[in-house]
């Protein structure tokens, strides 16, 4: 058996998927690594028999599910053949086939995804009842993977359902592909068509900042998880690597921070994460 703890790298923007590892990490007395501190390096090859990948999904109708930086993550592992792998994605709707394409990730640098959950994390405009109920479905969550991992369980993979499937299959996908593609591509100001995981990081030419409200405080900056923002002249400047993560959005404190890219969406952050969780490692 392993003498080094389980280590759980995580990748969070609201704070949601941090939350649940935080919890998971305490039950299994595991130990948390962001993603983005490990992302550069040139191998990643975890020292711990037991490894969790918690993460949330994005564009999971048009896309894989798994954001870029845990693709690229995921891509730099090594020598994981032996290790218990488990992973965890958070959404707020629809996990899609996520946990189904990082098993096929995690296959191809040799290793074995042993169990996928997935956990819904609510939806806008939440009430305050609702957003209590959720929580404690995220300390139930949290005790069913502990307990599953402690055990060494596998083979459970929480995906879309056949039914899901099926309203998803073509004509529908190919249907909503190309609107998401669309809509990226004005977001970019892409000059030419691109695969929708190339127009991502120049979404966010589509981000403003409010200079009646921004008090340049650069805290945009210092969450962004990819360094992405550069603080000129007190105002906000996006340098067109972005994970379109939000945190920049979700973060700010005065709600500067707006553009079509975020026109449907609401700033939300998890209520047990501090900005001093999210400020981005150096």
């Amino acid at each position: 058996m392993t003498t080094n703890p389980p280590i759980i790298f995580y990748f969070s923007a609201s704070g949601n998927s941090l939350a649940l590892a935080k919890d998971i990490a305490k039950r299994i007395s595991g130990t948390l690594v962001p993603i983005p501190a490990v992302v550069n390096k040139e191998t990643i090859q975890p020292d711990s028999d037991v490894v969790g990948i918690v993460f949330p999904v994005y564009y999971a109708s048009n896309d894989c599910g798994i954001p870029l930086i845990v693709e690229r993550f995921v891509n730099k592992l090594e020598g994981i053949g032996s290790k218990y792998i488990f992973a965890v994605c958070t959404h707020l709707g629809m996990a899609g086939t996520t946990i189904e394409n990082l098993r096929k990730m995690v296959k191809s640098r040799g290793g074995e995804l042993a169990a996928g959950f997935s956990l819904n994390m609510g939806s806008k405009a939440m009430t305050e009842e609702k957003q209590q109920k959720l929580l404690l479905n995220q300390k139930r969550k949290a005790d069913i993977i502990s307990e599953y991992v402690l055990a060494r369980k596998r083979c459970t993979y929480e995906t879309r359902g056949i039914l899901r499937k099926i309203a998803y299959a073509p004509p529908l996908y190919l249907f909503v592909k190309p609107v998401f593609s669309r809509r990226y591509r004005k977001l970019s100001n892409a000059k030419k068509h691109l695969p929708f995981s190339q127009l991502i990081p120049t979404a966010d030419r589509s981000f403003q900042c409010d200079d009646t409200k921004c008090k340049g405080c650069g805290i945009c900056a210092q969450v962004c998880p990819v360094n992405n923002i550069k603080i000129v002249d007190h105002r906000p400047v996006w340098q067109h690597h972005c994970e379109t993560c939000y945190a920049c959005y979700n973060w700010c404190p005065n709600e500067a921070i707006y553009g079509k890219i975020v026109e449907y969406n609401d700033h939300r952050h998890h209520p047990d994460v501090k900005l001093s969780d999210m400020i981005r490692i150096k």
